[in-house]
């Protein structure tokens, strides 16, 4: 007789690829997919004090491609919700392990099902995940990434709004004449209506840029990169367009003189500030996702037309003074002010190292997130897979138990 599969993910849940892609675990199960698991068993014996215990194995391995031993799913399961402090959900089966660091005495691993957690549990999160595929440039990353941004893409032709004398605008221009594209400016004020006209009777290069990489005609609210295998280039080109367009670097200092700072990308798009969540996860940036709802004042309209509400805006934030470090190491922003802000600010908390402790129980290459609130949600199909030799692998961004 067979041993029931316990624990799993319910239907939707977004696991990451080793070709630095995104699927849904129902898909990675059908088609029996490889995932990223690490390549040791970590440390999670239970802890016990006095003499003779020997030293913890601190170190969690290395993030690699898995094929999974087994895989299962379809069947209906009882699933909580898991709500973080960096805005990420996974709907979860009751019985799901999860490795979590110990909240008192010697912070080491150990095994919780999913039923078991509370708030103020920290579950690890990686920060070495930089598996990505080759498809793309950086220069076109960058152009879609603006173009995401304040771009026109549901007309004939493409268009972009900005500063004509800042470097975002300068590099369209650039862009379009490397495509034999020619650029025609209208002024609106402080900015500039760049439209991007091509030959009649042949396709418009731009169009066809934007098209091949999924954007093209997305509604403001549906606006998301496809889940291809895109190069690292092409998303730090990608993500650079992205600051510079809806963007912004904060720079705080409290009473007693301590720089703090910040940099926000902002969207409507829910499925794009997770995208974006995850990207720069991958290449080692924490980060977290929080959401704004807009009141309505009173009933409004544009061009006649009434407008009912506001779409909730979703915001990803990087404040951690080590993550911010880093990503003014990797973006490439044409943006003067942006990216001599970020530059400031960088240099302001460049002195903060992460914080270190033998108690801790996790390397480097792992951070901690915490559960902020758990509830039931009822009966869901639940979907999961088998890896050796760890048992991990990750979910939404996060560390998780397979089965």
């Amino acid at each position: 007789m067979g041993v029931e599969p316990r624990g799993g993910f319910a239907e939707g849940s977004r696991v990451w690829l080793p070709d630095g892609s995104v699927r849904a675990i129902e898909e990675v199960v059908a088609r029996r997919l490889p995932v990223l698991s690490y390549s040791k068993e970590w440390d999670t014996r239970p802890v016990r004090y006095g003499a003779n215990q020997g030293p913890r194995d601190h170190s969690v391995g290395e993030l690699v491609s898995s094929v999974p031993r087994a895989w299962f799913g379809g069947s209906p399961g009882e699933v909580h919700s898991i709500k973080f402090v960096s805005g990420r959900i996974i709907e979860a089966g009751a019985d799901q392990g999860w490795v979590t660091q110990r909240r008192t005495g010697r912070q080491s691993w150990e095994w919780k099902r999913t039923d078991s957690l509370v708030p103020g549990y920290r579950i690890p999160f990686p920060l070495v995940a930089a598996c990505f595929g080759t498809e793309g440039s950086a220069r076109e990353g960058y152009f879609v990434g603006a173009m995401l941004g304040d771009g026109g893409m549901t007309s004939c032709t493409p268009e972009f709004h900005g500063d004509p004398h800042d470097g975002a605008v300068q590099f369209m221009r650039d862009f379009a004449a490397e495509h034999g594209c020619g650029v025609r400016e209208i002024p609106r004020g402080t900015i500039v209506r760049l439209r991007f006209p091509y030959r009649v009777g042949h396709r418009n290069p731009l169009t066809e840029c934007l098209r091949r990489y999924g954007v093209w005609g997305q509604r403001c609210d549906r606006k998301s990169l496809p889940d291809t295998e895109l190069s690292s280039e092409f998303w730090l080109g990608c993500l650079s367009g992205l600051v510079d367009t809806d963007g912004c670097v904060r720079e705080r200092i409290n009473p007693r003189g301590t720089v703090h700072g910040s940099m926000e990308f902002a969207t409507v798009s829910p499925l794009l500030a997770a995208q974006v969540s995850d990207v720069l996860l991958r290449f080692g940036v924490a980060n977290r996702v929080r959401e704004i709802y807009r009141q309505q004042k009173g009933e409004r309209s544009i061009n006649g037309y009434v407008v009912a509400s506001r779409r909730p805006i979703h915001i990803v934030e990087v404040s951690r003074a080590t993550a911010l470090v880093h990503l003014a190491g990797l973006l490439n922003l044409r943006i003067g002010y942006k990216a001599a802000r970020l530059g400031k600010v960088a240099h302001a908390v460049g002195h903060v190292v992460p914080a270190r402790s033998e108690m801790h129980g996790y390397d480097e290459s792992v951070a901690l997130d915490r559960v902020r609130s758990i509830a039931p949600v009822g009966t869901r199909r639940v979907y999961g897979v088998t890896v050796n030799p760890s048992g991990l692998f990750v979910v939404n961004g996060l560390v998780a138990g397979a089965t």
